[in-house]
């Protein structure tokens, strides 16, 4: 399973709270995206449903926090569809995402209440952002098929 961990250098100046020399979280995600693994494709397909239901009653009493269980299942339908294909990096991007999010090793423990899923949250979101282009076409492709389907059918 891919573990990666978005901790960077921190240090306290009296007041001050800044990170000093850390990447920054959008490098992180990059640095994440290249480690992902082929065989990782296999271990977020497995235990994304299972996440997902055990996470969703938390996520609907969040209000925005719906946004992610929306993007995540978005991303992992563009994952799973054979009819749509992906470049690697779009697909690696996905894996990266969706492992954070089922992982259980995050920034911040899911079971903290009301931050649990910030740190996921963040890391979904940045990669729907950097891959935006490829939703928008699996979204216009999905939609095409779907009329498709309609017309058929009458």
């Amino acid at each position: 399973m891919l573990a990666y961990s978005l901790a960077g250098g921190v240090e306290d100046d009296e007041d001050d709270f800044f990170v000093d020399d850390a990447p920054a979280a959008n490098d992180n995600v990059a640095a994440g995206i290249h480690a992902v693994r082929p065989e990782d494709v296999d271990a977020v397909k497995d235990g994304f449903w299972a996440k997902l239901a055990e996470a969703r009653p938390r996520l609907g009493r969040l209000g925005k926090a719906r946004d992610l269980a929306k993007n995540a299942i978005l991303l992992f339908e563009m994952l799973v569809d054979p009819s749509f294909k992906l470049p690697w990096r779009t697909a690696a991007g996905i894996v990266f995402a969706l492992a954070y999010f089922i992982s259980s090793f995050d920034l911040i423990p899911d079971a903290v209440p009301v931050l649990g899923f910030f740190d996921d949250a963040l890391v979904v979101a940045e990669v729907v952002y950097m891959f935006s282009a490829d939703i928008k076409r699996y979204e216009e492709s999905r939609r095409a098929r779907s009329e498709k389907r309609s017309r058929r059918a009458a």
